[in-house]
């Protein structure tokens, strides 16, 4: 289920079923132009993985729009908003919340967040619809599972 009308509609008559609840954490940063290609192909790959993981759990579970934020952050200050963030969702929603990123920074700073991260070694994909980045995707979505899979 993503984050669309229909699919919320569908949520709302059978969230006793939707109990995990993904989110992806997007970096911004425009300080150079190669540090905000590198980003935006990282938000890109994020997602098709994502994408792939609901299609494998549709009615289990959600995929919540980006958390998106500045990549020269102070981590600890976002790791409170986000932790507002995610409370609002686990109220009676969610009983599994995972934070899923590229970045690095958030590990260091795990500890702080009320959600289950999980970090993902960057790659850069040229072509997507390449054999080698759809069996990169699946590999990283079969990881992905297994952890989740694990909390349940």
């Amino acid at each position: 289920m993503r984050w669309k009308k229909k699919d919320l509609e569908l949520f709302f008559q059978s969230k006793e079923y939707v109990d995990t609840l993904c989110i992806p954490l997007v970096p911004l940063d425009l300080q150079t132009e190669s540090e905000a290609t590198k980003l935006a192909d990282q938000n890109t790959s994020l997602q098709i993985i994502l994408d792939e993981l609901e299609r494998n759990y549709t009615g289990r579970i959600m995929l919540s729009p980006a958390y998106t934020y500045i990549r020269s952050t102070d981590y600890e200050s976002e790791s409170a908003i986000l932790k507002q963030w995610t409370s609002m969702f686990s109220n009676n929603h969610f009983k599994h919340i995972f934070l899923l990123t590229y970045d690095v920074n958030w590990k260091k700073h795990e500890r702080l967040l009320d959600s289950n991260l999980i970090w993902l070694t960057a790659t850069t994909i040229e072509d997507y619809q390449s054999d080698h980045a759809k069996k990169w995707v699946n590999e990283q979505v079969l990881q992905i599972s297994e952890l989740i899979r694990s909390y349940w």
